[in-house]
């Protein structure tokens, strides 16, 4: 059964903001790639701090994977009738449960953009992460899908 779900206002806000993400965090690597040192931050440990370093070509690999996740991520959403969604879904229901599921994936599509920017901007400029990225980045993506779970497994 082919499901087609209305993109709502906050989707496409966030999947617009996802994709500015995505290109700034390319715009940003293609304008600094003269300046950047011979080598560069490749890990950085939790405390936030640079732990490993390598050639600045290395840096290429961070908009390749956030790429792929992003192609990865909106190919998921295309298809809500291949998704396992929670919560009792009827005749009644099934536009509300997959859209609640559809704003979900968006908000992780726009998540795991920022934290691929952020963590570019940081490689790019030499800079440490913070102490502060893991755990915020962790609450942002846990707490998204905690929310957006908890809303259509206690939808009436």
């Amino acid at each position: 059964m082919k499901i087609k779900l209305p993109v709502t206002l906050y989707q496409r806000i966030l999947s617009i903001l996802s994709f500015l993400l995505l290109a700034g965090q390319i715009l940003c690597l293609i304008l600094r790639w003269n300046h950047l040192p011979d080598e560069i931050p490749t890990h950085f440990g939790l405390s936030g701090q640079a732990d490993a370093y390598g050639s600045k070509g290395s840096v290429i690999l961070l908009p390749v994977i956030s790429i792929l996740i992003y192609l990865l991520m909106i190919f998921v959403e295309k298809f809500p009738e291949l998704w396992n969604v929670p919560g009792h879904v009827t005749p009644e229901n099934i536009g509300w449960i997959y859209g609640n599921v559809k704003s979900m994936l968006v908000s992780e599509k726009f998540g795991v953009c920022f934290i691929f920017f952020y963590i570019n901007y940081c490689t790019v400029f030499c800079r440490d992460i913070g102490a502060w990225f893991l755990p915020v980045s962790m609450l942002y993506l846990a707490g998204t899908m905690i929310f957006f779970l908890r809303r259509a497994v206690h939808f009436k």
